[in-house]
């Protein structure tokens, strides 16, 4: 079978590899659609990924095509969504439903072989049932919609709540959705690419705030905005050093931030802003991958159905496809093109 594969740091290649057979437990889909996350560009172009060669990718969505030993409740034909990690259910981490938090887990793409591939092996509690009326590369789209969704439903009851979201890449135009969906009264989108902020506002921001555009600090953009001082709800979606300092900043007093984008270099908080977490009596919040018990977890079956019934919508934030022969295009457009929302790779 075709399948794009690292075999060193900026060295990915379209290769023949055997077609997998499936172990007890697992079944094997036939990929249709798989995006690519931003944690796949350290895996193509830096040194992220755990083993050579790899094929990587774990956005995915196809249909079932053999089933293994030992498997029940999927069958040969269905349409599924991947759910990509692979936790070990013995801890005590995932006995208490913390899978996110297994230290022996593995991972679909990165720890084992993944979804840019014409088939990929699956264990069977990964496989989630999609609607028929749901195409590939939205349920492709399942994965990545359920990060800021698992973070959101940490922070209690939205209704009501003014929200703050930093960063509108594809989990920050996520997150102004899942947040209008919980019931918050208000949602403010900050970035830099306008494009990328007209397409939150599309899909409900109700205020957008570009910092290179204003004249003034992004704290005294959003006080002004918000007429007090802050967002009760602050996301903070960019994974930046900057935005990670700001999301304490344009915290209200009491008020949550929650950290879904992942640090790729050091978060030095100036002394005054650290102070803030305390005189304001913030509550900050980290936010892990996307399970919950039962595994996979309620993320996962709400955003099935939010996706399913037009409540969450992505198909506008896929702005690029590619076949599987195009990967290294595919790869180079989002780590290069400041306006790629989510780029995907469809069947050649």
């Amino acid at each position: 079978m075709k399948a794009a594969a690292v075999y060193a740091p900026n060295d990915i290649r379209i290769v023949e590899i055997p077609t997998p057979r499936p172990s007890p437990g697992e079944v094997i889909v036939r990929i249709r659609a798989c995006g690519i996350c931003g944690s796949d560009l350290p895996r193509v172009f830096g040194d992220g990924a755990h083993f050579y060669p790899v094929v990587i990718g774990h956005e995915a969505a196809g249909e079932v095509v053999e089933v293994g030993p030992e498997v029940s409740g999927v069958k040969e034909g269905d349409k599924v969504a991947i759910a990509p990690l692979v936790p070990c259910m013995k801890c005590d981490n995932c006995l208490r439903g913390g899978y996110s938090l297994c230290k022996q887990y593995s991972f679909i793409g990165s720890r084992r072989q993944g979804c840019m591939a014409e088939y990929v092996a699956v264990p069977a509690m990964c496989l989630l049932k999609i609607p028929a009326d749901l195409s590939f590369e939205e349920a492709a789209m399942v994965e990545p919609a359920t990060v800021p969704l698992h973070g959101l439903l940490k922070c209690g009851t939205l209704g009501g709540r003014r929200v703050a979201v930093l960063g509108t890449g594809t989990i920050g135009l996520l997150a102004v959705q899942w947040a209008k969906f919980l019931g918050a009264s208000e949602v403010v989108a900050v970035d830099i690419n306008e494009r990328k902020l007209e397409m939150a506002h599309a899909l409900g921001a109700d205020i957008l705030v570009n910092p290179a555009r204003i004249g003034e600090s992004l704290v005294q953009a959003v006080t002004s905005i918000s007429g007090r001082e802050g967002y009760d709800l602050v996301v903070e979606t960019a994974g930046i050093p900057v935005t990670q300092v700001q999301a304490v900043e344009v915290a209200a007093n009491g008020g949550t931030v929650l950290y879904v984008g992942t640090a790729h270099k050091e978060v030095q908080f100036p002394a005054d802003v650290f102070e803030k977490i305390i005189r304001k009596e913030l509550t900050l919040l980290g936010s892990w991958m996307s399970y919950s018990p039962p595994f996979p977890g309620r993320e996962w079956s709400l955003a099935i159905r939010a996706l399913s019934d037009g409540r969450i919508k992505i198909g506008g934030m896929i702005t690029h496809k590619y076949g599987l022969s195009q990967a290294r295009t595919a790869f180079e457009t989002l780590r290069s093109c400041p306006d790629a929302v989510k780029v995907i790779m469809v069947g050649d």
